[in-house]
């Protein structure tokens, strides 16, 4: 089975979602970067709290994580928006058994859209189980992520325990900032994070 994790930075910010809610731009697919430099400097004045914002101690497991994997260069992907993940997902033959860990605030699991918008960062995922429905899904959400999808309750395996990734194997990583859900002044942050894949572990 080819193993994919796939990781949202938002998830990793320590926020509860009504924190979210109240602090951060509302949430939309690929906003123009300048308009969103904008709507983040509007809430940063709006909320000065808001630069208070770190990390959860969770970063810090993943981090160390990353840095004991050997994979290819070639099998790991750092962008911005999760839509992307399609750019690995193609490279994989449709006949493998596909396993994606997606590590992630939200589920992905969330609505129908065409035209532009047929693949975007809230329903990558449901594009993928379009198109391999043999695929085995598992979310690492955090205690207050939305459960709820189209069809009620996300219906795969999902839990609170990053450490049970642990259990499985991968053969590709894929990680994405996200700018609308992430903070600007936790960018650092981010990189680090992606520095860290296949480093080696801290002495």
């Amino acid at each position: 089975m080819i193993g994919l994790l796939s990781i949202d930075f938002d998830y990793f910010i320590d926020a509860s979602s009504q924190e979210r809610d109240l602090y951060f731009p509302d949430g939309l697919d690929e906003i123009p970067p300048d308009k969103l430099k904008l709507l983040w400097e509007d809430r940063y004045a709006k909320y000065p709290k808001l630069r208070q914002l770190g990390v959860i101690q969770e970063y810090y497991f993943l981090k160390r994580y990353l840095q004991s994997l050997d994979i290819p260069k070639a099998n790991y992907y750092k962008a911005d928006n999760h839509k992307s993940i399609r750019k690995i997902i193609e490279r994989i033959p449709r006949n493998l058994p596909l396993k994606i860990v997606n590590i992630d605030f939200h589920h992905d699991y969330y609505h129908y859209y065409s035209g532009e918008n047929y693949y975007n960062c809230g329903n990558w995922l449901r594009r993928v189980l379009e198109e391999r429905p043999e695929a085995k899904v598992k979310w690492i959400r955090r205690e207050d992520s939305q459960l709820y999808s189209l069809e009620g309750i996300f219906p795969f395996a999902h839990t609170t325990e990053l450490k049970s990734l642990l259990k499985d194997k991968f053969d590709y990583v894929f990680i994405c900032r996200s700018p609308e859900w992430s903070p600007p002044h936790l960018s650092n942050k981010f990189e680090e994070l992606t520095w860290s894949v296949g480093r080696g572990k801290i002495a």
